[in-house]
């Protein structure tokens, strides 16, 4: 019992400590975004705050979202029913459901807050910035522009079936396309201790909370992300209790 206790205090440190680096993320992009503001002004098309501009509600940004809550619920019930649990995590199962809501909690918020609004509005500033740097500053565009216009928009608009289209297709703004591509790059390689799998659904992932932003606000796509994860953990969490009833784990045979 005493050594359960001591790894389940030793991972509420780990989520406190995860809370602490990403307010120290967001802290730090938005000093940045707000000193890109102050001395370039025309730099990032939007105010501070103005993608917290949401509208609808949350029964509205649920339903829009029916895709991506039902990928989680198929997939994480597909998973748990083929696989086995640790007997650590079927025996603390409720002390990793509580952990969980946590994680969902901070993943909903500061995810959003830091990949879908100040990293997406600095990477905006970067891509403009660069492409001055690559050829903008002789030509009207440089090489930024180009391969973003050329190769990844193109791209990225496929695999996502058109639905960020408005965004990803508007050569007018193709530094807001490219910004939402890079924050979602970051996001993305943020999985990647999922391996493969949690690579690609990652970056999908991200791409619907970026349409529910641009649809909705930012509010909805935390609410989105907090619920996305909550099925997750909770769908683990029955798995672990029926695997517990039924006095089976991971190493149950050996």
């Amino acid at each position: 019992m005493r050594k359960h206790l001591r790894i389940l205090a030793s991972d509420e440190e780990q989520v406190k400590a995860n809370w602490l680096v990403w307010f120290l993320m967001a802290a730090k992009v938005a000093a940045l975004v707000g000193l890109v503001n102050w001395l370039f002004p025309t730099a990032i098309p939007y105010s501070f705050f103005q993608l917290w501009h949401t509208t609808g509600t949350p029964v509205e940004w649920l339903w829009a979202s029916w895709p991506i809550l039902v990928w989680a619920i198929g997939w994480t019930a597909l998973i748990s029913a083929l696989t086995l649990n640790s007997r650590r995590e079927n025996y603390n199962a409720e002390a990793f459901y509580a952990r969980g809501l946590w994680l969902s909690l901070r993943a909903g918020v500061m995810e959003e807050v830091v990949f879908r609004w100040l990293l997406f509005m600095w990477s905006i500033a970067m891509a403009k910035a660069v492409d001055y740097i690559l050829g903008g500053f002789i030509f009207e565009h440089g090489f930024v522009w180009w391969f973003q216009t050329t190769l990844v928009l193109p791209v990225a608009n496929f695999f996502t079936m058109g639905l960020l289209k408005s965004v990803l297709t508007d050569a007018s703004t193709w530094y807001i396309a490219a910004g939402l591509i890079i924050a979602n790059s970051r996001f993305r390689d943020g999985h990647k201790y999922q391996g493969l799998f949690g690579l690609i659904n990652s970056w999908f992932i991200g791409m619907y909370f970026f349409y529910l932003m641009f649809t909705f606000g930012l509010v909805a796509a935390i609410v989105v992300h907090l619920v996305y994860d909550v099925l997750i953990f909770t769908i683990r969490y029955l798995d672990q209790l029926q695997e517990r009833a039924r006095g089976v784990h991971k190493d149950s045979n050996q």
